[in-house]
């Protein structure tokens, strides 16, 4: 059961870390102030918590 546990908790995570269109728009929206764009974004699904390649997040 507890295998199940961690393979269940693997899959999400990598599936949480897979970098979107979405979430790169959130990104350039954060780094620019764009306020519009960036709750657009994040209506669009965007994670606000997920890190890019240099561990930053919006």
């Amino acid at each position: 059961m507890e295998t199940k546990k961690v393979l269940i908790f693997k899959k999400i995570k990598q599936r949480n870390t897979e970098w979107g269109k979405y979430d790169e728009r959130l990104m350039k929206a954060a780094e620019n102030g764009d306020i519009e764009k960036l709750t657009a974004t994040l209506k669009k699904g965007a994670n606000p918590t997920k890190l890019d390649l240099k561990g930053h997040s919006a």
